[in-house]
């Protein structure tokens, strides 16, 4: 079984759904498998390129911050001192 590498891009996520844009639409636009966004997407495969994200937020309107905004549960958040 497959662990992830880090936190699900879960604004990704329902940015697509609430867009109606298909993983296979992504993985057109990006010329790879469906199967290596859901990949990506879930945390489970590698992080998206600069030059991947460029291209989704040109072409799809996926907002550049949601790239880069940290998505971690508030219950696994630790002050750093």
């Amino acid at each position: 079984m497959d662990t992830r590498n880090r936190q699900p891009y879960n604004k990704i996520k329902a940015f697509l759904v609430e867009n109606e844009i298909k993983h296979k639409d992504v993985a057109v636009l990006l010329e790879m498998k469906p199967n290596t966004i859901s990949k990506k997407l879930n945390g489970f495969g590698g992080d998206f390129t600069l030059e991947e994200a460029k291209l989704m937020h040109v072409e799809l309107g996926v907002p550049i911050a949601y790239f880069f905004e940290p998505n971690v549960p508030k219950k696994e958040r630790r002050m750093i001192s």
